[in-house]
């Protein structure tokens, strides 16, 4: 059932809001979901020193020093935590959230993807989490460039690469045979869809138009996201080549400032 999926979401966990957190709708949030909730101000059934709480929510750039004699127990996430959460029915790693990070995007529960036709990349992530995998794997995946769910190739005896090669012979003759039905189709469904548009209304004619208009539309702005993502990963992959050479940089130097090899000469 939905509604008893929904309230075991955060089933066992306490939020503690901070004065600058919107108590309103996360409050609703929380409770909606099954969680338990406080709050810096008055009528609050627990303190912000109450080692029951899980999660403390915090919208700051850093944890003020008065923080540091609360409870280690808790984990400080920024609110939007909690509202991804609820929007995918899901506990994501709170890493992403910690107080101080850039946040991920925050997606809309209300679009339909495939209707949209295109998948931003935390909406994968988020599908792949949901399906067992860690964050350190998705993350170690996307980093080397791997493509999700290849497996390496191993080493072929005379007779598999024989056999491979009949098989082969075998699916390019029907890729060919299913290509010549497909512009087969193709053509037919083309000359069908031009005899139905001389045959249509001025007005039906007029609709087309605007509805092939917005699929056009739709179809720019897919390929628009598409490439400002590639760009996003270029310029993500560019950075972290960048931190590494610098770290490199600083391992070859001494605290002094010298490199190791010179070190090595001066100690000779």
């Amino acid at each position: 059932d939905e509604a008893t999926k929904r309230k075991r979401l955060f089933s066992g966990l306490t939020f503690f809001l901070s004065r600058e957190v919107p108590r309103g709708y996360l409050e609703l949030v929380c409770l909606a979901f099954g969680g338990r909730v406080g709050w810096e101000g008055p009528n609050s059934p627990i303190t912000s020193s109450d080692p029951s709480i899980t999660h403390h929510i915090v919208d700051r750039p850093k944890l003020p020093s008065s923080y540091d004699s609360l409870p280690k127990s808790r984990e400080f996430v920024q609110p939007q935590w909690i509202l991804d959460c609820a929007n995918f029915m899901f506990l994501l790693p709170i890493g992403k959230y910690s107080v101080g990070k850039s946040l991920p995007p925050h997606l809309s529960p209300w679009v339909d993807d495939e209707e949209e036709g295109y998948k931003p990349a935390y909406a994968e992530q988020i599908e792949r989490l949901k399906n067992g995998e860690t964050l350190a794997e998705i993350e170690e995946d996307e980093e080397q460039g791997v493509e999700h769910g290849s497996d390496g190739e191993e080493e072929s005896t005379p007779v598999e690469e024989e056999v491979d090669d009949e098989v082969e012979e075998e699916e390019d003759e029907e890729d060919v045979k299913k290509d010549k039905a497909t512009k087969a189709k193709v053509k037919e469904d083309k000359e069908a869809h031009d005899l139905a548009k001389v045959m249509m209304s001025k007005k039906a004619t007029r609709l087309y138009g605007r509805m092939q208009h917005g699929k056009t539309q739709q179809q720019a702005k897919v390929e628009k996201l598409q490439k400002r993502r590639a760009a996003m990963k270029g310029s993500e992959k560019l950075e972290k080549l960048q931190h590494r050479r610098e770290d490199m940089k600083g391992k070859e130097k001494g605290d002094d400032g010298d490199t190791i090899g010179k070190q090595k000469v001066e100690r000779l």
